[in-house]
């Protein structure tokens, strides 16, 4: 496979069946690791099938474009929402109402529950179809088009600060960062969540459909833990909290989720899926 070259589905397939294999190791269930080893000889045996060989179908997109198609699907269910949202909503249940910065906020799913619980919601995104969609749903809150890194708000201008599952599509985390702690009062907290690092290290990305029912995905960048620290550190921020949620069934969606739901299920559920940090301001 060259450089830029789509991986095909059979690959797709083995290293799901791969991943399952070694996380079932040393687990004692051998009828499980014998029904791998059978599953990938079988792919490997047709491995040059017209529909195995495929490469994978789904285009990539810029952010721009990208999220201008996903606002139509986006208010649908998404496979990290249902671990992500409690743990956010928790955190937000322990701030004192007051003006708060929803930072990337797509079609304002946080900034509803935020306004549900009191507070007066800010919210920015780069994409202007995204804020269509929030601002239909709170019509009285301030949407905002901009950018993570050079935020459209006034120093000190926020009791909090939201960013949700965003973080990923940049490269560097130390700008947005600055920019948080920037834009935040002094003893402001900064609530994030993001795709963990280890599920971008194994290749996940932005999948997504359109309105269409096409399929199209954003590729995410790879920040380890320690990404995240150093830049809040450096931006004078300090960690009050983290959570590393585990992927569960319902949440391990991949091409081989349906193709084969036992490998599936041992190479995924479990692994930390969702990253939450809670950081605070002095």
């Amino acid at each position: 496979m060259t450089m830029g070259e789509k991986p095909r589905l059979g690959e797709l397939l083995l290293g799901t069946e791969g991943l399952a294999l070694l996380r079932l190791a040393f687990t004692g269930d051998e009828a499980m690791r014998d029904a791998r080893v059978t599953e990938m000889r079988d792919l490997l045996a047709h491995l040059d099938d017209p529909d195995l060989a495929a490469a994978l179908a789904a285009p990539e997109y810029d952010l721009k474009s990208g999220y201008a198609l996903w606002s139509k699907t986006y208010d649908a269910p998404l496979r990290l929402f249902s671990i992500e949202e409690p743990a956010m909503q928790a955190l937000f249940d322990m701030l004192d109402p007051g003006t708060v910065l929803d930072a990337a906020c797509g079609t304002g799913r946080h900034s509803v529950e935020l306004v549900r619980r009191g507070h007066r919601v800010v919210g920015v995104d780069r994409s202007e179809t995204m804020l269509e969609k929030a601002r239909a749903k709170l019509p009285d809150a301030d949407f905002r088009v901009g950018d993570l890194e050079a935020l459209p708000a006034d120093d000190h201008a926020f009791d909090a600060v939201v960013c949700g599952l965003a973080l990923v599509h940049l490269p560097d985390l130390h700008r947005v960062m600055a920019e948080f702690e920037r834009v935040l009062h002094p003893g402001g907290r900064v609530i994030v969540s993001d795709v963990h690092p280890f599920l971008t290290l194994l290749g996940w990305q932005a999948q997504f459909r359109t309105g269409s029912g096409d399929a199209g995905f954003m590729r995410l960048h790879r920040h380890m833990l320690s990404d995240y620290t150093k830049a809040a550190a450096a931006a004078g921020l300090w960690v009050r909290s983290l959570q590393e949620l585990p992927l569960t069934k319902e949440s391990a969606v991949t091409v081989a989720s349906e193709r084969l739901p036992e490998a599936n299920r041992a190479a995924w559920v479990g692994l930390p899926g969702v990253v939450v940090w809670e950081f605070g301001k002095p």
